[in-house]
């Protein structure tokens, strides 16, 4: 009935002893035992009410007592732990910090805020509810783990905690692991023969003793191993430490190379290829392999490095050297040949907003298919004039008056067995068929830009020839080995020859013996100057448009020429940014020249040079390429202003390095 260590329970039996007394007297007197066992019971509830309220204090006091004594704990093993802890109001002010926060960081003041305890760091960056921060002070890091609580009855006073633990070890732990990380290497002689070339046996083995010298050297610097598996390969293995050592020369290696006099007349120029990444040491050997095809894809004399998940380039300060033999070429041809011969159909696509290189290209191909007697279409992207100029002399001509169609309707045409051949550009972002692009697997490029990171790397076969004027010469170059006897018609060789014209600023820019050759082939072949200057007509519009930019020209320090200005977005507007960038580039003392033209919602930049600036570079970090004299990019929604400061800025940096 009574729970035990009640006080009920323990007066029971003194009550039961009474009333039984009481009972017994009750035969002799009534009233008084009436009397006795009212008075026990009482005398019994009032002594257990007492003793119980005695036992509730007792309990109380041993429950504040241990109350205290977990807040003491609580209060200790939060001001003892090994994580810095600090708590702030919603203004940043200091309310309360640990020892470990004391003596990590300065708490020599009464009032503290967040910037004083943690130099560098305002409450801007602990906006949200909850979050990390990383921290890094005198040689320490640290993580930070933040929390918000919201007190008071509307809940509108903020409590800014922070968790601040040491991680200083273990990033030193994880450097040290990064650092001993492998980084593969392959290094070419990319001009070999070409420097050997004319020279005696004793010069040509100086050469090669101090190139070996060189190289050797190199990787002893960079504590690395080497091993040269033929006359101008070797192959590198080194540590992720030593690789930055590298980056932060900028591969000065390719200029020690460079500087090798021996009897040469060409310059002795490098390509290199690297990969520092995770995972096996094969798939790391692969990317170091596909960087150096890359560096080599871009002119060569450079190194490509694939570090952190990027493509660091270096180097690429030297002309690319045409190289005289026809082998690549002859290959190529037979290669493509033999494509289109087990294709259903051949599609072809140059870059949007066509121009005459891009059109020439096309046509020579579309030729090379007519040849294999293979169904042919163009894809254009329906924008510039050159497409216009184009459609009003191929009326004239039955096979290509209906050859060119939109992305939408190759599509519909398209068949498993299709091969789509890309000209005048090697990145997918420039495609003008980009839907056909994604859905076929045969796909053949033929380029003469420098190869840029984010290149069609699924291409069943790449063409790619940074030393050649234009895609216009190299597609002619290929038809020669296409088939004995090729007959050009008329708007053929033009087109092709427009090509050449365009890309090669008349002749002027990236020109080599096989431009001329090339040329000579259409010249031959029918290629007509006056439909040539036809299509490179202008209107007073264009003319009005070269004349504004002229009118706003700078001439910088170092001899960099550079003008914008706003133009209209419809018309030949982006041809004038062209045209004008070449123009500057003829001017005395100008050895760059950058021109900004404002169309719309786009800022177009066309970049010249006359060999000691690398525009391409330059363009490749604003996100476009090129080549190292002539470059460009387009960019949407950009102010022309700010732009034109990043070029300065660029331009100025690659001068001082």
């Amino acid at each position: 009935m009574f729970s035990k260590g009640s006080p009920w329970r323990e007066i029971f039996p003194s009550v039961g002893v009474v009333l039984v007394l009481a009972a017994v007297l009750a035969f002799f007197a009534p009233w008084a035992a009436l009397f006795l066992a009212a008075a026990a019971v009482g005398v019994s509830f009032w002594s257990a009410k007492n003793r119980q309220k005695q036992a509730q204090m007792l309990l109380a006091r041993r429950i504040d007592e241990l109350t205290a004594s977990m807040e003491q704990a609580d209060f200790f093993a939060l001001s003892e732990l090994p994580i810095a802890i600090a708590a702030f109001d919603g203004k940043g002010w200091a309310r309360w910090r640990n020892k470990a926060c004391e003596s990590w960081f300065p708490c020599d003041q009464a009032l503290l805020d967040v910037e004083h305890i943690l130099p560098g760091l305002s409450l801007e960056k602990f906006e949200q509810e909850k979050g990390d921060v990383p921290y890094a002070r005198e040689g320490k890091n640290y993580h930070i783990m933040y929390r918000s609580a919201f007190l008071g009855e509307d809940g509108q006073d903020r409590l800014l905690l922070l968790y601040i633990t040491d991680i200083t070890q273990y990033e030193n732990m994880k450097k040290k692991f990064d650092d001993s990380r492998l980084a593969v290497a392959y290094l070419q002689f990319d001009n070999y023969n070409n420097v050997l070339k004319g020279l005696s046996d004793s010069q040509r083995e100086n050469l090669k003793a101090e190139v070996n010298k060189l190289a050797g050297a190199w990787v002893d610097e960079i504590k690395g191993v080497y091993r040269q598996y033929s006359e101008d390969m070797y192959f590198i293995v080194m540590h992720r430490k030593s690789l930055e050592e590298a980056i932060n020369k900028k591969f000065d290696i390719l200029d020690r190379f460079r500087g090798i006099k021996m009897g040469n007349k060409l310059p002795v120029t490098f390509s290199i290829g690297v990969s520092c990444a995770d995972g096996e040491i094969a798939a790391v050997g692969e990317k170091a392999q596909s960087c150096l095809d890359m560096a080599l894809g871009r002119g060569g004399d450079q190194a490509a490095v694939s570090f952190d998940g990027n493509i660091l380039f270096f180097g690429g300060m030297t002309m690319a050297q045409e190289k005289n033999t026809r082998v690549g070429a002859r290959s190529a041809a037979h290669v493509i040949r033999e494509l289109m011969a087990n294709a259903e159909t051949v599609f072809v696509a140059g870059h949007v907003n066509e121009d005459f290189d891009s059109i020439g290209a096309a046509i020579g191909v579309a030729k090379m298919a007519m040849i294999v007697k293979k169904p042919v279409r163009i894809i254009n992207s329906e924008q510039g004039l050159s497409l216009v100029k184009f459609r009003e002399l191929a009326a004239g001509y039955e096979e290509y008056k209906n050859i060119l169609i939109t992305d939408e309707e190759a599509i519909k045409l398209s068949a498993k067995g299709a091969l789509l051949i890309l000209v005048d550009h090697h990145r997918p972002m420039l495609c003008a068929a980009p839907g056909l692009l994604r859905r076929l697997k045969n796909k053949v490029v033929i380029d003469h830009h420098r190869r840029s990171e984010d290149f069609i790397s699924d291409a069943t076969f790449l063409y790619q020839e940074p030393v050649a004027s234009s895609t216009s010469e190299l597609v002619t170059e290929l038809i020669t080995y296409f088939s004995d006897n090729v007959e050009f018609n008329r708007l053929e060789a033009s087109m092709l020859y427009a090509g050449i014209l365009v890309d090669s600023k008349n002749f002027a820019v990236q020109t080599g013996a096989r431009t001329f050759e090339a040329a000579a082939v259409l010249r031959t072949a029918g290629a007509d100057p006056h439909m040539v200057r036809q299509l490179f007509s202008e209107d007073i519009e264009l003319v009005k448009c070269r004349a504004r930019l002229y009118g706003d020209m700078k001439i910088l320090e170092g001899g960099v020429a550079i003008t914008s200005g706003v133009l209209p977005p419809e018309g030949q507007s982006s041809l004038a940014v062209a045209q004008v960038a070449d123009g500057m580039l003829n001017m005395e003392g100008v050895k760059s020249s950058f021109v900004l033209g404002q169309m719309g919602e786009e800022v177009i930049v066309s970049a010249r040079s006359a060999g000691r600036v690398n525009v391409q570079l330059i363009m490749e970090e604003l996100g476009g390429g090129g080549h190292q004299t002539v470059a460009g990019v387009k960019i949407k929604k950009a102010n022309i202003d700010e732009l034109k400061a990043q070029i300065i800025e660029l331009v100025k940096k690659q001068m001082e390095e």
